[in-house]
């Protein structure tokens, strides 16, 4: 008995080591190919984002209920070394720290900045507060009261034993938004030194409900999208004021801030799912900005999802780039796709809903 109980101990304590520094994978470079896989039995990272639907709670009582979280990349610790925060939708944000060699640890409790009862969509990291130390901001939506979709903000409070610690105060801030929060941006649009928020939501609303009809300039409480502006350390909401659309039928997926025209002020690029356009907002540099997606675009995605800027042929002007929802194959496009007459579509290009085609789209910035 105390033979087999030593051994037991031994291999517990070889497990326990084996954990702490698990063997290098081998790094093996594949003819052709830039980047290593790195398994999580040696990363560390662990994390999975995994939805148990209900009969209450599930994709036919809730639309975006598979339409996943989202993951920020940042020095936490001001080491040097990026950190990883990831979210899962009914689990809340991870963040995994920096060990160093490709190797993390799950430091969420830690660092409070856990969370439950809550459905946890995307995840921004900025300074908020201006005091050197990056900031996490984690947005919110689904089937809950308002005070469980309201986004929280946690600050940077320093370093404990080695783990960044924060302090969530979303509400001081004046950002602890209630609507449905699918992602957020952080620029100072106004140039004045410090950061304001650009927030994109979602709605709850059944798309088969709703007239196609232009509601673009009906403003939501909970839907559609808004800018924050910072004033010393408090945020307000200017959307209105700013020019900046919040109607309900603005189902936002995916924002991008970029100087698109060169002017030196940031722009925003906000892709919107479904049958109302995407948004592009050029900065007038006077506290407003001005929409302009149908005179900048000849055609834009129908169902976007995400969008980013970068300037793709070095010409020196920022691209473009928004993902849509097209199927691979021409199977699984015929049998997923609910073709709409010319009748309608016409009709929607009419409306001012643009001239939108299901794929993604490169928008190439001619100047």
């Amino acid at each position: 008995m105390f033979l087999l109980t030593l051994a037991s101990g031994c291999s517990e304590k070889k497990q326990e080591s084996a954990d702490l520094a698990p063997p290098a994978p081998p790094l093996t470079e594949e003819k052709g190919t830039l980047f290593t896989l790195l398994p999580s039995s040696y990363t560390g990272v662990t994390f999975a984002n995994r939805v148990a639907d209900t009969r209450e709670f599930n994709v036919f009582t809730y639309r975006n209920f598979y339409n996943g979280g989202g993951v920020a990349i940042g020095d936490l610790t001001g080491d040097g070394l990026p950190e990883i925060v990831l979210t899962s939708n009914q689990d809340g944000p991870k963040l995994y720290l920096n060990l160093g060699g490709f190797r993390f640890r799950d430091v969420t409790a830690d660092a409070g900045i856990a969370e439950r009862g809550r459905w946890t969509t995307g995840v921004t990291l900025a300074d908020v507060n201006g005091d050197g130390k990056l900031d996490i901001y984690v947005c919110h939506a689904g089937l809950k009261p308002g005070a469980a979709r309201a986004n929280t903000l946690y600050i940077n409070q320093g370093l404990r034993n080695g783990v960044p610690v924060f302090r969530e105060m979303a509400s001081a801030y004046g950002i602890a938004d209630t609507g449905y929060s699918t992602q957020a941006a952080f620029f100072d649009y106004d140039g004045d030194g410090d950061l304001d928020l650009f927030l994109i939501r979602n709605s709850p609303r059944a798309v088969a409900t709703m007239a196609v009809n232009n509601q673009r300039t009906i403003r939501d409480p909970l839907g559609g999208h808004r800018l924050y502006r910072n004033d010393n350390g408090h945020f307000h909401d200017v959307s209105a004021a700013a020019g900046i659309y919040g109607p309900e039928i603005g189902f936002g997926l995916g924002i991008a801030i970029g100087d698109v025209n060169r002017d030196g002020k940031p722009d925003v690029y906000v892709a919107n799912d479904f049958f109302e356009r995407d948004y592009l907002y050029l900065n007038n540099g006077n506290g407003t900005f001005t929409e302009v997606l149908e005179d900048a675009l000849p055609v834009s995605s129908y169902f976007s999802m995400g969008v980013d800027i970068a300037d793709i042929d070095n010409d020196g002007w920022p691209d473009i780039y928004t993902s849509d929802m097209l199927p691979e194959d021409d199977y699984r496009l015929k049998t997923t796709q609910s073709f709409e007459p010319w009748t309608l579509y016409d009709s929607k290009a009419r409306e001012g809903f643009d001239h939108q085609l299901m794929r993604n789209m490169l928008q190439r910035n001619n100047g």
